[in-house]
């Protein structure tokens, strides 16, 4: 449980990978793609100038958790819900 409660800390002043940034939202690394497009209330992000990953500060991270994350329905292949 110990090791469990450390994982999910965030530290505000670090950055954090995708993986680990979806991980401590909940959500899948696909999902946390959708957040950085959203349309009303994106996700900032930083792009490393020498790799071109995105990495993310701590404290958006938890901001962005605290303010809700946004809801979105599955997708699906026809209209009947």
């Amino acid at each position: 449980m110990m090791i469990q409660r450390l994982f999910n800390e965030i530290v505000p002043e670090q950055t954090y990978s995708i993986s680990r940034a979806a991980r401590y939202l909940g959500v899948h690394r696909c999902t946390l793609y959708d957040y950085i497009h959203n349309p009303d209330n994106p996700l900032p992000f930083i792009k490393v100038a020498e790799t071109g990953k995105l990495r993310f500060y701590g404290s958006d991270l938890i901001a962005y958790k605290t303010a809700g994350l946004p809801k979105k329905g599955r997708k699906r292949k026809n209209g009947n819900g």
